[in-house]
Formats: structure tokens, C-alpha cells, sequence
């Protein structure tokens, strides 16, 4: 997915990500639910996304039908990330279904062969996450991916850590935790 932009904001703090695992980090992460911000409630909504991220380009705007597609995938994806943190491989329901309804073909080039979006305009950027979440499949980098454990925070996150244990974000939310219990534990003992 070298032709994809990541973000035209590359100053903001982002952590790092392999490339094809971000776009469906930051996919998941358009419905802040610390927040309460969800960037794709209307179809103007996602075809602003999808510009910024530089996976839409030109004056093509989303309709109602590509936002509830859209709602579809990333409401899969999530549920497929809950499932990366809770430590189980099991297939998401729901997740082939979104991914075969985006409509991607396989291309051959003197670099090998390379999944891409069959249908033009908003279908094409969706598919271009769908191929992302298997490109990072398909390097290994997929069960890495995963949501916050606090019901607080439960952004999507990179988990970095060797044995891939983490279990919160990049933004405190484990220190947040940690010092719960702790003060939790000095009460008890009091």
C-alpha cells in the first residue's frame, strides 16, 4: 500500500505502526468512544476521513450506502481487535462478509501479485482498508493489533511489547489503572 497516505498531519503524535496496520488502527479509531466523537455519522463525515487519510482523493463524496458499509467494516474490525486482545484467533463474525462485499481483485506486476479495489471512488477506499487489515495479516502484524482494556478509553493501539501483552493504549490508560488499584489496595489494607 506504498500509494496510500497515511496522514496528511504527520506532526501530530501518532504512534508507530507498520503502514497497513495504521490505516486500519486509525479506521477503527474514527468512532472515539472516550470522546464520544464519532467522525463517520454522516457520509460527508466518511468522505472527509477518507480525504484526509489520502485514501480518497477528487470531488467524489460518499452516499448513505457507502457510510453503512463503512459502519459494517469497522464495527467487524473492532469486534476482530476485542478479539486480538482477549488472546483468541477465532473467526469474527460478520468480518468475511464486510471484507468480500468490498470487492477487491487480484493483479499480477513484475513485483508479484497485489490485491486491489475492483470499483472506483468511496468502494475503492474502503477496499483499500479491507486489503490493508490483510496485508497485516499476511505480515504477521495482525494479532498485534487491539483495543484499550479500559471501558473508559477502548482505542485501537499497536501493541509493541515482545510478547504481545499489552493491554493499554499508548495514552496512560494503564498507569490510569495501575494507580486505581494501587489506591484501591492502600484502602483495603487501611
Amino acid at each position: 500500500m506504498a500509494d496510500v497516505v497515511i496522514s496528511r498531519f504527520p506532526d501530530l503524535p501518532r504512534p508507530d505502526a507498520p503502514g497497513p496496520i495504521a490505516v486500519v488502527r486509525d479506521f477503527v479509531n474514527t468512532d472515539d468512544r472516550e470522546t464520544g466523537v464519532d467522525r463517520l455519522v454522516t457520509a460527508a463525515g466518511l468522505t472527509a476521513y477518507l480525504q484526509e487519510e489520502g485514501l480518497l482523493q477528487g470531488s467524489v463524496r460518499a452516499s448513505r450506502r457507502d457510510l453503512d458499509q463503512a459502519l459494517e467494516l469497522r464495527a467487524v474490525l473492532r469486534a476482530a481487535l476485542v478479539a486480538h486482545h482477549d488472546g483468541r484467533s477465532d473467526p469474527i463474525t460478520g468480518l468475511g462478509a464486510a471484507v468480500e462485499r468490498l470487492e477487491v481483485h487480484l493483479t499480477w506486476s513484475e513485483d508479484g501479485p497485489r490485491l486491489e479495489p475492483r470499483r472506483p471512488g468511496v468502494q475503492a477506499a474502503l477496499a483499500r482498508i479491507g486489503i490493508a487489515a490483510h496485508e497485516a495479516a499476511r505480515d504477521g502484524t495482525w494479532p498485534r493489533l487491539k483495543i484499550c482494556s479500559s471501558d473508559a478509553c477502548e482505542w485501537a493501539y499497536f501493541d509493541h511489547s515482545k510478547n504481545q501483552s499489552r493491554r493499554w493504549c499508548e495514552y496512560g490508560c494503564g498507569n490510569r489503572a495501575k494507580s486505581r488499584a494501587l489506591r484501591a489496595r492502600r484502602r483495603a489494607a487501611t
